[in-house]
């Protein structure tokens, strides 16, 4: 009995976790799809789920996320240590370059991001919290892989593809360009994922020395040159060292 109540808690934050910015709205048999579960168990959780107040179900029977998440969310975010620690650090950065700044991590396989700090200019990097990338492609997420293993490394590198005239994905190349990041501590990308951004990230560890987060620093090439961008990565550097030590 306790081993299904354990199953049946995992089940509901899978379904929790099928909701995206892009995604914010699932029908029954998408979500059921996501989780990969018959849609009669997936209903009878949506519909425990909506009776909590965790899920809303729509005229059209779609789901979106609940009230009581928003409320949850709230909290969450106004006491999640490292947002609180990072944040003006980012900002600064934003403000010294009036680029965009974001703080990535990792969650199920990709890169999320955690906190955006948006440029100041009118060309822009646009992103959002809550939006999920690849771990092999850009910046933001290859300072995260280079860090998590051999184990991660092999799975991202066997699903890396060509995105952009730029993008680094066969095995061979990938896999020295993470070599590099590990060596010099900063990760550099020319329009891997979205052609015209050149984007640099930091990783930030814990104090046991796992990768937390990445700094990334992201803007358009034609103004945030190579050049620019390899002035600050020092500075960057000595900002997330000083972050490690406070998490």
């Amino acid at each position: 009995m306790k081993e299904d109540s354990v199953r049946s808690v995992e089940r509901a934050f899978q379904i929790l976790g099928a909701f995206t910015r892009d995604e914010y709205r699932l029908s029954l048999s998408e979500l059921a799809e996501k989780i990969q579960l018959p849609v009669t168990t997936t209903l009878r959780l949506a519909n425990t789920l909506e009776k909590l107040n965790i899920l809303n179900r729509q005229e059209d029977r779609s789901y979106t996320l609940g009230n009581k998440v928003y409320l949850l969310g709230s909290i969450a975010k106004a006491n999640f240590r490292p947002q609180q620690i990072i944040y003006p650090h980012m900002k600064y950065i934003r403000d010294k370059t009036k680029e965009a700044v974001s703080l990535y991590g990792v969650e199920q396989e990709e890169r999320v991001c955690y906190e955006h700090v948006e440029s100041l200019l009118t060309m822009r990097c646009v992103m959002r919290v809550g939006d999920r990338a690849p771990l092999w492609a850009g910046a933001g997420g290859k300072v995260l892989l280079a860090f998590l293993g051999e184990d991660a490394i092999k799975r991202e590198i066997e699903k890396a593809h060509k995105i952009t005239e730029t993008t680094i994905y066969s095995p061979e190349a990938l896999r020295k360009n993470l070599g590099e990041i590990r060596i010099h501590g900063y990760a550099l990308s020319w329009g891997e994922r979205e052609e015209g951004i050149l984007s640099i990230a930091v990783p930030i560890f814990n104090r046991r020395g796992d990768i937390l987060f990445a700094f990334s620093l992201a803007g358009p090439a034609t103004r945030f040159t190579e050049e620019v961008a390899m002035e600050l990565i020092p500075e960057i550097q000595d900002i997330c060292k000083g972050i490690t030590r406070q998490l």
